[in-house]
């Protein structure tokens, strides 16, 4: 049976949003208003065909899942485009530090910005889903970013598009796979699995879906 818990997530990208769109270097008093941090941003449903469906991963296995999206409206406050230097898997889609992540992901082209965590299968597995979708007149600026941040990461790429690398894969010093990026067209998938077991065929067949 498939269980949304939608609320603690979406209270995680909340919280981060409103630190994005308040973080200024003036004083707390002279801090943008409510509304203006309340309009940075506003839910977005991901509409059915969206996201990895779970059956996908886990045929037969029970599991559960949890879902949180927001549109990155164009009176977030304004930030660089530049991402961070990290290379760390769990804090991809590295724009920024948290309390500017939002902003920064809509100054690099993202309008929605769609994560998704299913688990199941057994064993403590996991698999956080993130969608980006660009804004298409800034799509081939953010995906040449992205493409070169995940090179410089040390990313291998697995599927090649056009003579460009379209689907990268970040693994640990043990060759286990630890994100799995596709880019194409005006969205970003990713996909960060946890706990053990996972091969690289395996998240393949599920970004496919």
């Amino acid at each position: 049976m498939n269980h949304r818990t939608a609320p603690a997530l979406l209270a995680t990208l909340s919280a981060l949003v409103t630190l994005a769109a308040c973080t200024t270097d003036k004083p707390t008093h002279e801090a943008a208003s409510p509304t203006r941090a309340v309009a940075c941003t506003a839910e977005y449903h991901a509409p059915d065909g969206e996201l990895l469906r779970p059956e996908n991963v886990w045929p037969t296995a029970p599991y559960s899942r949890s879902e949180a999206s927001v549109t990155l409206s164009a009176s977030c406050p304004a930030a660089p485009a530049a991402p961070s230097t990290s290379c760390d898997p769990a804090e991809f889609p590295w724009s920024a530090t948290d309390e500017l992540h939002a902003a920064r992901l809509r100054a690099a082209g993202v309008d929605t910005w769609i994560k998704s965590t299913i688990t199941g299968g057994g064993a403590g597995q996991g698999l956080t889903q993130q969608v980006l979708k660009l804004r298409p007149t800034e799509a081939p600026a953010a995906l040449a970013r992205f493409r070169d941040h995940l090179t410089q990461c040390g990313a291998t790429s697995v599927v090649t598009t056009d003579g460009h690398p379209q689907t990268l894969l970040v693994e640990d010093g043990a060759a286990q796979p630890k994100l799995l990026v596709d880019l194409a067209d005006d969205r970003i998938n990713a996909l960060t699995p946890a706990g053990d077991g996972w091969t690289t065929q395996q998240l393949l067949r599920a970004a496919q879906h």
